[in-house]
C-alpha cells in the first residue's frame, strides 16, 4: 500500500463504520450500543495500525528520492556533490516521520472520542424521547436512522481548525498525508543542496495558486542567512514549500557562482519590494484560482450531497459512482430528481419520528 491507497483506505473504513451502523442490532439496549461502540473504535484503531505500516516507509522512500534527484541536478549544472552524510539524513527523516505519526496519532485519539460520544448522544436522547412516548414505530429502526444521518452530516472529527472547525477524519488524514509528503520531498532535497554547499534555493511558479503561494512563488531564498541581499528562512515570515496544506510548490538550487551579476541583481530586487500582507497575483491569476476553487467546491458540495444521501436511503439507493451522481444532478435527471424526492421524504419522517 502507497501513501495515494492509505488515503483511500481512510474512506474505506469510515463506509465500514456507516455499514456497522446499518447492520447493529437494538441500540436501545445498552449492551448493543456498546458493542457498537467498540466494533467503531476497533476500525479507528485500524486506521492508526495502518498509517503506521505505510507513511514511514512512504515518507523515506520520497525523502531519498528528492535526495538522488538533488544530487543529478548539481550534477548536471557542474556542481560535484559530496558523499552522502547518512547520519544526517537519518535524522531528517526520523523527524518528519515523528511529527507525521503524532498528527496521525492525535487526530484518531480525537476521531474515537467523537465517535464514542456521537452514538452516546444519539442513543441516549432517542431512549429519552422513547421513555416520554415521543416517538411510535420500529425503535431500533429509528434510531439507526437518526445514528446514521449524525455520522454522514457531522462526521468524525479527526482535527479542530483554529477557527473552531471539525474536520474530519478522513479529511484531515488526506490532508497530513499528502502535505508531509510535499515536505519530505522539500527537505530531502533541500539538505542535500546544503550538504553540496548550495545555499539559494528557487521556489517554482505555477499558476493558479492562492495569495500565499503568490508570494514566494519564483523568489529565490537563503537557507542559512549567508547571503547578503536574499531573504533568509532565519527571517521572519519566510519558509519554504509546503506553504499550506496541499501545496504543490516545490524548490530547485539557485548556483549563484554560475549566474551573472545582472542575475544576481534582479533576484535580489524582488526582495526589495516584497511585502508578505499583499498579493502580489495579478486580476487574471485571481480570477483563475477562484475559478479552480469554485470547481472543488463544487465538486466536494456534491460529494457531500451524495453521502447524506446514501446515509439515509442507503447506499444500494444511489448511482453507483460519485460520478455518475454528479452527471444525473447536472442534467436533472429523472433519476436524480426521484432520489431528491425520497431524501426529502425521508427526512420528513426521521423528523417526524
Amino acid at each position: 500500500m502507497n501513501s495515494e491507497q492509505l488515503i483511500e483506505y481512510f474512506t474505506q473504513v469510515i463506509q465500514s463504520i456507516m455499514n456497522r451502523i446499518g447492520g447493529a442490532s437494538n441500540l436501545t439496549e445498552d449492551k448493543n450500543a456498546q458493542k457498537l461502540i467498540t466494533s467503531i473504535l476497533k476500525e479507528l484503531d485500524g486506521l492508526g495500525i495502518k498509517s503506521n505500516q505505510v507513511m514511514p516507509m512512504e515518507l523515506e522512500k520520497v525523502y531519498y528520492n528528492a535526495l538522488d534527484i538533488a544530487s543529478k541536478e548539481l550534477t548536471d549544472m557542474g556542481v560535484t556533490p559530496p558523499p552522502i552524510k547518512k547520519k544526517i539524513h537519518m535524522a531528517a527523516v526520523k523527524e518528519i516521520i515523528y511529527k507525521t505519526m503524532d498528527d496521525i496519532k492525535k487526530s484518531v485519539a480525537r476521531a474515537k472520542k467523537n465517535a464514542k460520544t456521537m452514538v452516546n448522544r444519539v442513543v441516549s436522547r432517542t431512549k429519552a424521547e422513547i421513555a416520554k412516548g415521543l416517538i411510535l414505530g420500529n425503535h431500533s429502526k429509528i434510531v439507526k436512522k437518526r445514528l446514521a444521518k449524525v455520522f454522514q452530516e457531522e462526521g468524525i472529527t479527526g482535527y479542530v481548525s483554529s477557527n473552531n472547525s471539525n474536520i474530519r477524519i478522513e479529511k484531515y488524514a488526506e490532508t497530513v498525508v499528502r502535505t508531509k509528503m510535499r515536505d519530505a520531498n522539500t527537505q530531502g532535497a533541500v539538505n542535500r543542496y546544503i550538504e553540496s554547499g548550495v545555499t539559494l534555493v528557487k521556489v517554482s511558479k505555477h499558476s493558479p495558486s492562492c495569495a500565499v503561494c503568490g508570494r514566494f512563488a519564483g523568489m529565490v531564498i537563503c537557507l542559512d542567512g549567508s547571503n547578503e541581499g536574499f531573504k533568509s528562512v532565519n527571517d521572519a515570515g519566510i519558509e519554504l514549500p509546503p506553504f499550506h496544506p496541499n501545496c504543490r510548490h516545490t524548490v530547485s538550487s539557485w548556483v549563484i557562482d554560475y549566474k551573472s551579476q545582472e542575475e544576481i541583481q534582479k533576484e535580489k530586487d524582488k526582495w526589495k519590494s516584497f511585502n508578505p500582507e499583499k498579493d502580489v497575483r495579478s486580476v487574471a491569476q485571481q480570477k483563475a484560482y477562484k475559478k479552480e476553487q469554485d470547481i472543488r467546491r463544487k465538486a466536494n458540495d456534491a460529494r457531500k450531497q451524495y453521502e447524506k444521501m446514501a446515509a439515509v436511503l442507503g447506499k444500494d439507493k444511489m448511482p453507483k459512482t460519485l460520478g455518475g451522481f454528479i452527471r444525473g444532478k447536472q442534467s436533472k435527471s429523472k433519476t436524480y430528481l426521484k432520489l431528491q424526492q425520497q431524501y426529502r421524504q425521508a427526512n420528513r419522517e426521521l423528523k417526524a419520528e
